[in-house]
C-alpha cells in the first residue's frame, strides 16, 4: 500500500504521468525527446514532448484517428517500428507520447558521419526496415516521412522506424489537408503536386533511403533549397546506384529504380513485392561479395 501511495504522489508530483525526466535526448521545431524512468518499474522510456506550436496539427490527428482509425501508435507492435506505450496533456496543455527508449542515433547521423556500421550492416539494414514499413502498411497506414532520420539504429544492430506524426490511414483520400507534408529530399513526385498518396508513397522513400544506405549518397543533387529539392523530384532523374556503387548487383539497382519511378504505377504495389525483390538482390550481393 505504501508502495501505490507513493506512486500516486509521484503521478501528481511530476508533470508528465509521473515519468522522471533525467535527460534530453533530441530536440526540434515540433518536440524534444527526454530519457524518461518510470517511478514505480524504474524502467527507462522515451518521453517526447511536443512544442506548444505542435498543438494544432496533432489535435486534428488525434480526433481523426481516435474517430477512425484508433489512436494510430498505440497498436502497432514489430521489431522494427517504435513502440509506442501511452500519451497525455503536460502541465501546459501540451502533448506527450511515451516510447520505448533506443540506445542508438537516427541513420542520417551515422550517413552523415559515414559510420563503418551502415556500410558493414547496409543489406540487413535494407531488410529490417523493409520488413518495418510492410508492418504499417499492412495496419492500413501511409507513414508519409519515411526517411533515415526517421530510423533508429540501435547499439544492438536493430533498427526501428519513428515518428508517426504525419501518418494517415490508407483509406484516406484528401488531396487539401495533407498538403505537401514530409521530408523534402525524399518525397515522392505526387506529395510534391499535393496529390492523394498510397502505399507507394511510402515505396518512394523507402527507394531514396535504400540508395543512400547503399551508397552514402542520395540519388538526387544536394540542395539547401527546400523547394529545389522538391522540384528535383519532379525534374531530375535519379542517379543510377551503380553508377555511385559498381560493386552492387545490377538486381539491387533494378529494385531501386523500380521505387523511385516517378509515376507511381511504375513503382512496385506492395511492400511485399518490394521485400521478395530486394531478399533476392542481397541474397546475389552477398554472395558476390562473399
Amino acid at each position: 500500500m505504501a508502495r501505490f501511495l507513493d506512486f500516486l504522489f509521484s503521478r501528481r508530483k511530476q508533470p508528465y504521468g509521473g515519468y522522471r525526466l533525467e535527460e534530453e535526448v533530441a530536440s526540434g521545431g515540433m518536440s524534444r525527446i527526454w530519457r524518461a524512468r518510470h517511478p514505480e518499474t524504474d524502467r527507462i522510456y522515451a518521453l517526447k514532448v511536443l512544442t506548444p506550436e505542435s498543438v494544432e496539427v496533432l489535435d486534428r490527428f488525434k480526433t481523426l484517428f481516435e474517430a477512425e482509425e484508433g489512436v494510430i501508435a498505440l497498436r502497432l507492435d514489430h521489431p522494427n517500428v517504435i513502440k509506442t506505450f501511452e500519451y497525455g496533456r503536460g502541465p501546459q496543455d501540451e502533448y506527450y507520447i511515451v516510447m520505448e527508449f533506443v540506445d542508438g542515433p537516427n541513420l542520417e547521423t551515422l550517413i552523415v558521419v559515414e559510420s563503418p556500421r551502415v556500410r558493414e550492416n547496409r543489406f540487413d539494414l535494407l531488410l529490417q526496415i523493409g520488413a518495418g514499413l510492410g508492418y504499417i502498411h499492412d495496419q492500413g497506414l501511409i507513414h508519409r516521412d519515411f526517411c533515415p532520420k526517421n530510423v533508429l539504429y540501435s547499439r544492438e544492430g536493430t533498427a526501428k522506424i519513428i515518428d508517426f506524426g504525419l501518418t494517415i490511414p490508407a483509406s484516406l483520400k484528401s488531396r487539401a489537408v495533407w498538403a505537401r507534408a514530409g521530408t523534402a529530399s525524399y518525397m515522392a513526385p505526387e506529395q510534391v503536386r499535393s496529390q492523394p498518396v498510397d502505399e507507394r508513397t511510402d515505396i518512394y522513400g523507402f527507394g531514396v533511403s535504400a540508395f543512400e544506405i547503399l551508397t552514402g549518397r542520395r540519388p538526387f543533387p544536394m540542395s539547401a533549397d527546400r523547394s529545389r529539392r522538391m522540384q528535383d523530384h519532379l525534374n531530375v532523374e535519379p542517379l543510377p546506384l551503380r553508377r555511385v556503387a559498381p560493386d552492387l548487383p545490377e538486381e539491387l539497382e533494378g529494385v531501386v529504380q523500380k521505387c523511385i519511378a516517378k509515376e507511381s504505377d511504375l513503382r512496385y504495389k506492395s511492400m511485399a513485392d518490394v521485400m521478395r525483390d530486394v531478399r533476392a538482390a542481397v541474397e546475389i550481393a552477398r554472395s558476390q561479395s562473399g
